[in-house]
């Protein structure tokens, strides 16, 4: 058997299943009892026929391979001449020295967080598998755990953990003003009418660690606290109350919300009834009632106005009745109006009426 190796190429020859020699480039040749295994120099031993021990006993082996052991706990980077080529996980590997100046990096991974040790170039390398990602916003905060134990808070930021024997994970907490709805809430008055009342409360967390002690969801459990406040003050008043003071009765929910809440690690901002909704029947008997006072009203001001109508021709008339010369000018005024909107007027029985008048304002003026 003719077996060539080449430039890149190693060999091992074994015989009659026996590893036996490490074949360097050449030319060789070989009985029908034994067998070559080609391995490219640009590729670690992995998983060769024979046992490690095997390998790295052969006659020049420790001067052509490079040893690595990698154990249960461990990553480890590997490095040829300087340049990151890939990361390994557990295992035995022989890397041929003539593909360069190997290099290792290992990493424990009992500690789940990826540190500085890792750059970010060399996680591109990497499969996705091996890492996940946790990416904090600027206006959150979270809370790590390690097989779900509390470790530490996470401000703002990105960071990186392996995956595999420890379960990572985070719950991300959102610091900023938070509304909060609460419609439709259908709510018997003191006088036995059914409202439907939309209320509406803005919140923010105050401690993102310590509010995970309270309840599963922050969200669920303030719907509820505000269901239960807004119920028992509102069943406490009529509905003409109600329609009448909701900014106080919005002011005493929002009170009793904060006192119940204190030890919540949350702040409630502001709260108040957005929408106060009548049933079908009172609506319209409060439109009737609201419409009938306003009819009231503007009476009032039609008579208001009336008197003060007549009150002031009344005061006319008595100045035009004790003043001569002030009824002259009324009436030259009167006429001044009449002459602007009339040119010429014919009366049977003679005479243009304007020079009548003015024959009866030669007249007027010569008895003065």
């Amino acid at each position: 058997m003719k077996v060539i190796i080449n430039e890149r190429e190693r060999g091992l020859l074994y015989k009659n299943g026996k590893l036996t020699k490490l074949l360097m480039p050449g030319k060789y040749h070989f009985g029908a009892n034994s067998s070559v295994e080609k391995l490219p120099v640009n590729q670690y031993i992995e998983n060769p026929a024979c046992t490690f021990e095997a390998l790295m006993s052969l006659e020049g082996a420790r001067e052509a391979l490079v040893p690595l052991e990698v154990a249960d706990n461990e990553y480890c980077l590997h490095y040829i001449d300087g340049n990151f080529m890939s990361i390994l996980g557990r295992g035995r590997y022989a890397f041929w020295k003539a593909q360069g100046k190997h290099e290792f990096k290992k990493i424990d991974r009992e500690e789940p967080e990826i540190t500085d040790q890792v750059t970010a170039f060399e996680l591109t390398r990497m499969p996705v598998s091996l890492y996940r990602v946790i990416n904090v916003g600027n206006y959150q905060k979270a809370r790590l755990y390690y097989d779900n134990k509390l470790v530490r808070m996470l401000d703002p930021g990105k960071y990186l953990f392996w995956t595999g024997k420890t379960n990572v994970t985070a719950e991300l907490e959102d610091m900023r003003e938070r509304q909060l709805d609460i419609n439709g809430q259908e709510i018997l008055t003191a006088d036995k009418v059914g409202l439907r009342i939309n209320f509406v409360m803005v919140y923010k967390v105050t401690d993102a660690e310590k509010i995970a002690t309270v309840a599963e969801n922050i969200t669920s459990y303030l719907y509820t606290a505000a269901q239960l406040v807004l119920r028992e003050y509102v069943s406490k008043y009529k509905t003409d109350e109600i329609l009448e003071n909701r900014d106080k009765i919005s002011d005493e929910v929002i009170n009793v919300l904060r006192e119940r809440t204190k030890n919540a690690y949350i702040e409630i901002v502001s709260a108040g009834i957005k929408d106060i909704i009548l049933p079908g029947e009172i609506s319209a008997i409060m439109n009737s009632v609201l419409a009938a006072e306003k009819r009231a009203q503007a009476n009032v001001i039609t008579r208001r106005e009336e008197v003060a109508s007549t009150r002031s021709l009344l005061n006319t008339a008595k100045l035009l009745d004790e003043n001569e010369t002030l009824r002259r000018l009324k009436e030259l005024e009167y006429l001044e109006r009449i002459c602007e909107h009339v040119g010429e007027i014919n009366v049977s029985g003679g005479g243009d009426v304007l020079s009548r008048l003015t024959e009866l304002l030669g007249n007027g003026n010569k008895d003065k």
